[in-house]
């Protein structure tokens, strides 16, 4: 009977021992975050806190750790006034903060006094982001933000949220124009960027960039295989023309045999030159461009003005020293045939001569009469040869005059020709 009582008296001790012990509050404390189960409901976060720094770390990590309701418990307080203190870390932590400002919808606290300490209940609405904090990259640096831009780029993604580690904002648009321009065969449009910072102006802030595009990305990757593939038959088409020049004359048959062009600017510009016959200056020169790198020859896309309005043309290389000036979408207009032109020849354009090669006209030329004939080659086959490119002859256009008149007293293009 004596150890029965025994036994009896430890259960009693031990039962309230652990009933205590509900009441003792931990030093620090970190639950499993918040739960819709009914069970897992009445678990919450509990951290301990001292001072203002505590109290906005606490508030930040229940952000960073998307906790919808932590509990923050305050003993003994370094500072002038606990109520005055919280609202300011909430604040700054929901609107200073980058993972506040970008996740925060809206923060409620409230603060408790319970016999020995200050038990302060925080509540949190968040917003639907597109990208997850968790899945926010740190970008430190000008290569890192190039190489992530260019990445989403080339899966043609709806969105890239960084968290940005570099004070002075990035032209974002000009980043993806020259990206996309250096990949015009790959990438079969330019998005359109639309920037939020979170915060506004702060020195270190999550960047969300949005990018538009005028197809969905499946539909702009079969275009992209489209373009490679009439590209690719281009280099078919010449592959038993050895002479540069008989090149250039088989690409010009391939290309404007392909549509009767109708001038007209599109957000898919390459695609719609190749495989739907719409075309401008810029598509028709890049195109060339690009046909021309893929049969070996050299050339290079001259941006200018034709008159007054800006405009694009090419110049190509057949022998690696003499170069001359092809205005594709003139000659494609007129129905003329491909034009070579010496600089002479280009009157009512101007263009960078420093940045371009020249293209003077050969010394024993006779005077210009507006009219260039092509360059002569050693390689080029016998008139008598069914299939041989004729030698094109140059025609000046009709409107240069009256395009120049605009143009040539502008004094910003004292530069250009």
């Amino acid at each position: 009977m004596k150890r029965i009582r025994t036994i009896a008296l430890g259960l009693a001790l031990c039962s309230a021992l652990s009933a205590c012990s509900r009441f003792v509050p931990s030093s620090y404390t970190r639950v499993s975050a918040h739960s819709q189960t009914k069970s897992e409901q009445v678990d919450t976060n509990v951290v301990s806190v001292g001072d203002y720094a505590g109290l906005r770390r606490a508030i930040r990590d229940f952000v960073r750790g998307g906790v919808e309701h932590g509990v923050i418990r305050v003993q003994q307080y370094a500072g002038d006034s606990l109520e005055e203190d919280l609202a300011a870390a909430a604040y700054s932590v929901a609107r200073e903060d980058p993972a506040g400002a970008y996740a925060v919808d809206y923060m409620t606290h409230e603060c408790t006094l319970i016999v020995s300490y200050y038990e302060i209940h925080v509540d949190i609405t968040f917003r639907k982001t597109q990208t997850a904090l968790a899945d926010i990259p740190y970008v430190s640096g000008q290569a890192e933000l190039e190489r992530r831009l260019h990445e989403a780029m080339d899966s043609y993604d709806s969105v890239l949220t960084i968290y940005a580690g570099f004070e002075q904002e990035p032209d974002y648009a000009a980043l993806a124009q020259e990206y996309y321009e250096e990949n015009l065969g790959r990438l079969m449009a330019l998005p359109q960027i639309t920037v939020e910072n979170y915060p506004q102006g702060g020195k270190t802030r999550i960047a969300e960039l949005t990018f538009s595009y005028p197809q969905p990305a499946r539909t702009l990757e079969s275009m992209a295989q489209q373009v490679a593939d009439t590209i690719r038959a281009a280099s078919v088409y010449v592959r038993f023309r050895e002479s540069p020049w008989e090149k250039t004359q088989l690409l010009y048959s391939y290309l404007t045999e392909r549509f009767t062009y109708t001038e007209e600017q599109t957000q898919t510009p390459i695609y719609s030159l190749l495989c739907e016959g719409m075309a401008s200056s810029w598509s028709m020169a890049q195109c060339w461009a690009l046909l021309c790198k893929e049969v070996g020859l050299e050339c290079q896309v001259v941006k200018g003005l034709r008159g007054s309005a800006d405009y694009w043309w090419n110049l190509i290389s057949l022998d690696g020293s003499i170069w001359y000036h092809i205005d594709l979408m003139q000659d494609v207009r007129s129905q003329s045939g491909l034009q070579l032109r010496y600089d002479e020849d280009m009157t009512g354009y101007y263009w960078d001569t420093e940045a371009y090669p020249a293209c003077p006209a050969p010394e024993n030329a006779a005077p210009t009469t507006g009219e260039t004939t092509a360059p002569e080659s050693p390689e080029t086959p016998p008139a008598e040869e069914p299939d041989a490119p004729q030698e094109p002859t140059e025609e000046t256009p009709d409107n240069a005059g009256s395009e120049a008149a605009g143009s040539a007293a502008d004094p910003t293009l004292q530069n250009f020709r």
